[in-house]
Formats: C-alpha cells, structure tokens, sequence
C-alpha cells in the first residue's frame, strides 16, 4: 500500500478544491483541484508554469469540515502534463501540532475511502 521508501508520508487520491496564491510579487490567485494531498504536502495540475522556489498560501477546501484548511508551501516541482496541463508539487511548511493531527487524520479518512471504493 504504502511505498516507505518512495514518500514520507502517504497521500490520498483525492480531488479537493485549492485556492493558491502565489508569493513572488504577483499576488495571483488560482483556482484548481489537487491531484493527491498528503500531510508533507500536495501534488496539483494548473494550466500554467509556477516555478520551483516559489512560496505560496494554500487554502484547501474538504468537504466535511466545511472551514477551509490554510496553510503555506513551496513548490518543489513543476512539469508539463499534456500538452495544456503542468504538475506542480508542493511541499507544506512545518505546521503547529493541530493542523498536522488535523490533516494525519483527513488523510487517513480519505485514504479508507479511497481503498473501500476499489472493493
């Protein structure tokens, strides 16, 4: 199930609403839908190039709980994905004990549901 070697931490295969803006000057927000999200960070497709070093805030909206979960990141990598589509990682910043419980626990949740529905 889980590749210890590969990740620090698993991630589930879930398709949450993100709200990212980006910290290099811009102060552009985007809109998009992560690809997986895991408790070290998150992988999401953008239909534009951020590049690696840039630091940005997250919002991640889950459906249960309602309240959006916010934190900061740094993308660690950015490739393309089709000929309109890049994969961006990134990589969260260490967060306080309840957020990191906090997102311990979604991620677990998310990853018996993912498991239940291959069933």
């Amino acid at each position: 199930m889980f590749d210890s070697n590969r990740r620090k931490y698993p991630r589930a295969n879930y398709p949450c609403q993100l709200t990212m803006w980006l910290a290099d000057g811009a102060n552009e927000t985007i809109l998009a839908n992560t690809s997986n999200i895991g408790v070290g960070g998150l992988a999401v497709h953008l239909s534009q190039w951020v590049d690696p070093g840039t630091k940005v805030d997250l919002q991640i909206n889950f459906i249960n709980p309602s309240t959006p979960f916010k934190c900061k990141g740094v993308v660690l990598r950015s490739c393309r994905d089709g000929d309109k589509f890049y994969n961006i990682g990134i990589q969260f910043d260490p967060m306080d004990e309840v957020k990191v419980a906090f997102l311990e626990g979604k991620v677990s949740e998310l990853i018996k549901l993912e498991q239940k529905g291959k069933d």
